[in-house]
């Protein structure tokens, strides 16, 4: 057995082209009629009536092998006019309605939707009767029965198209009642030709009126200029006709019933009456779908001849007027109800998300006004050793600072500097101050900087002074390395990398600038900067918390906001004379020198001494002592020296063997002495919390001055860092 074997469709039934379906809306649902078209007369096949939503109805109908079906609309939907032709020839009949019609419809509605045919039969003297019908686009969408689609066997047909079919074997009125649309049809015959007139009569679902009749057959004789002497008969015809059928149905006087009985077979009821009454519309629609004004039974809802895409069905579909309004009103209700709906939607979930919102209102007012208190401490409370570090970045060769002060302003720190400006580096002084102006603009962490100075004097200096704010004190500045001293001290930049051969336990040095020079001279590092002691080097927040502190515990003193500094230089003539200068930065009574200043004041203050004795404690004859041992010792250490080393290493390394004070301190070894300080004694939490606010700054000082040491462990350093934060807190808290 193949697998693959399709399944045999079924044939589609063969459908007989003399047989149609007539298909009539009621109250109840759908009323089906097939009907045959013989050479002489009507042949009734078969009637079954259906619900609405059935099904069966499209089963039924192919069961009945109709070729095709009508289904019939409501008089109200469909506009129809009568056209009084002259009796000519079919042809020039046709052309001259067909004008008619399109000069009736005027592009309005689509040829689908338009109809038009002549009477089979001539009424009046030498008068044809043509009918127009116009389905317009904006009526209700046409109901079908349970599966029935539209398409090339399903069409639509007016209800005057079945009564104007019928006519053809009538002499009188002819009357159609839909009172479930209270909607009126009559045909009247006259002597100017038949007369066609669709009237909303009555209310929907209640009986009309003899009166509605009345007035509806006068309105047509008058419009179409029918002699006054016909019009009182053919009200009168139409009363008649419609007396039976007031309260629905189709309607003609008993000759006109008898005269149709027989052009139909296949009727059995006994009552003639009742049986056309109900079914008599149909047999005219079967008629016309089956004679000469077949064309009044094919209108479309849609073009069948289009193939649009599912884009255009959309489009189509919006524009027909009942989903244009649907559209519209929904539309209407999302832009007015849309809003509210999101809201409230939106309210929903932060509810679900914030259940108690006056707790989370409580915390962002308090984080806010944190922020504002961080915001005024990011501005006033910054590092002053920050700000000077920045400046000393920003001063280029041959800018002396003499004065500096700093003090809180609205906007930051402001800053004064008072110097002078000498050549150096190729550059005349003027230069020199506009370098360091540009510097500072540069930066980024300074603003509305002014620079005034004086003229030049006979060696060349220029005395300026500068002011500036320093906007972002806590702004890292990423300098160049010519400029940040950081990354490359004044040591390094003045004497290069220190010897492969020098012990920097004793010359005060970090191990990292000797291995740095061993492996080729790589750039010093930041804990460089910090042993060789450079004021240049820049300071996080946390000391210059420890600062503050320090300066406080000391019992240095700030008026308002203002941050105090004087500077002073060495005098001219000792710096000239030594070849050297440096300068003096007093910040808050506390007082920071150059390394060329601090070696020229070490030297003459060994030289003075008001008892004779060095700082140290050592007279200068001991000293001259000390230093013979030591030169000595440097003439022994160079004839000895197999490898034939330099003099000048060891010169230094005899000068670092010695105790007196020119040797370089060490953090491990402060003062020079030999034996280290010890470590804080440890501290507890509990302890620090109990301390008032100037013990915990003054245990600060000694903490920060203790994690500097390079000689501690690493147990110890860990423990000196814990207490460092725990101090630092304490001291924020209050």
């Amino acid at each position: 057995m193949n697998p693959f074997r399709r399944k045999p469709t079924e044939d589609a039934p063969q459908r007989d082209p003399a047989i149609v379906a007539i298909a009539c809306r009621t109250r109840a649902g759908w009323d089906l009629m097939t009907v045959r078209s013989g050479a002489a007369a009507l042949e009734l096949v078969a009637t079954e009536r259906f619900a609405a939503e059935d099904g069966r109805a499209s089963q039924w109908i192919d069961g009945q092998r109709a070729g095709h079906t009508v289904v019939a609309l409501p008089g109200a939907d469909v506009i129809v006019r009568a056209v009084q032709l002259p009796s000519a020839d079919e042809g020039r009949l046709e052309s001259a309605l067909q004008l008619n019609a399109t000069t009736f419809v005027l592009g309005r509605t689509p040829f689908w939707r338009v109809a038009s045919a002549l009477l089979p039969r001539e009424r009046g003297d030498g008068i044809r009767t043509g009918l127009v019908t116009e389905w317009p686009e904006d009526a209700e969408r046409p109901h079908l029965p349970g599966g029935i689609h539209e398409g090339r066997n399903t069409s639509f047909a007016p209800a005057v198209a079945g009564l104007a079919a019928l006519s053809a074997w009538t002499e009188g009125t002819l009357v159609s009642v839909d009172a479930a649309n209270g909607v009126l049809s009559i045909c009247v015959p006259t002597s100017q030709g038949l007369l066609m007139r669709t009237v909303r009569a009555g209310g929907a679902g209640e009986s009309i009126e003899p009166s509605d009749v009345a007035q509806a057959v006068g309105e047509a004789c008058v419009h179409a200029s029918v002699p006054a002497a016909e019009i009182p008969a053919a009200i009168a015809g139409a009363v008649q006709s419609a007396s039976s059928v007031l309260g629905g149905g189709f309607g003609c006087s008993s000759a006109d019933l008898r005269r149709l009985s027989q052009m139909l077979t296949g009727v059995t009821a006994s009552d003639a009456s009742g049986w056309w009454r109900e079914h008599g519309l149909a047999i005219g629609l079967a008629a016309a779908a089956t004679g000469p004004m077949l064309a009044l039974t094919r209108l479309q809802s849609t073009d069948l001849g289009a193939r649009p895409d599912r884009t255009s069905v959309f489009i189509n579909r919006l524009s027909e007027p009942r989903t244009a309004r649907r559209v519209l009103i929904a539309g209407v209700l999302c832009f007015v109800l849309g809003p509210l709906v999101i809201e409230g939607a939106r309210l929903l979930l932060l509810r679900w998300k914030l259940p108690d919102l006056e707790a989370y209102q409580r915390a962002e007012d308090t984080d806010r006004k944190k922020q504002a208190m961080y915001r005024v401490l990011g501005r006033q409370g910054a590092s002053m050793t920050k700000t000077l570090s920045d400046i000393a970045c920003c001063a280029p060769d041959g800018a002396e600072i003499e004065f500096i002060n700093v003090a809180q302003s609205a906007k930051g720190q402001s800053v004064t500097l008072r110097g002078k400006a000498r050549p150096a580096g190729g550059q005349q002084s003027s230069e020199v101050m506009i370098a360091m102006e540009r510097q500072l603009r540069e930066s980024g962490a300074f603003e509305s900087i002014q620079r005034s100075s004086e003229a030049p004097d006979s060696r060349g200096y220029q005395e300026f002074t500068l002011n500036a704010t320093a906007v972002r004190p806590t702004y890292p500045v990423s300098f160049p390395e010519s400029q940040d001293f950081a990354r490359k001290s004044m040591r390094v930049r003045r004497y290069g990398q220190p010897p492969a051969d020098v012990d920097p336990v004793a010359s005060g040095l970090n191990p990292k600038d000797i291995e740095a020079s061993k492996a080729g001279g790589a750039k010093a590092t930041h804990d460089d900067a910090e042993t060789e002691g450079a004021e240049a080097g820049t300071s996080d927040s946390d000391e210059a918390t420890v600062a503050r502190a320090g300066d406080a515990s000391a019992g240095a003193s700030q008026s308002g906001a203002a941050a105090r500094g004087a500077a002073s230089t060495e005098g001219s003539k000792s710096a000239d004379s030594a070849g050297t200068r440096g300068t003096t930065t007093t910040l808050k009574g506390a007082e920071t020198k150059a390394p060329s200043a601090r070696v020229a004041d070490a030297k003459a203050a060994e030289s003075k001494g008001a008892d004779g004795k060095s700082a140290d404690g050592k007279s200068s004859e001991t000293k001259a002592s000390d230093s013979k041992t030591a030169e000595a010792k440097a003439d022994d250490a160079k004839s000895g020296d197999a490898k034939g080393e330099d003099s000048k290493a060891a010169a230094r390394a005899a000068r670092g063997s010695g105790s007196g004070r020119g040797a370089l301190a060490t953090r491990s070894k402060p003062g020079g002495s030999s034996e280290p300080e010890p470590a804080p004694t440890a501290l507890s939490a509990n302890e620090i919390n109990q301390m008032s606010k100037e013990e915990a700054r003054a245990a600060l000082v000694l903490v920060s001055k203790a994690r500097n040491r390079a000689d501690l462990p690493d147990d110890v350093q860990a423990r000196l860092k814990e207490e460092f934060n725990l101090l630092l807190e304490r001291c924020k808290r209050d």
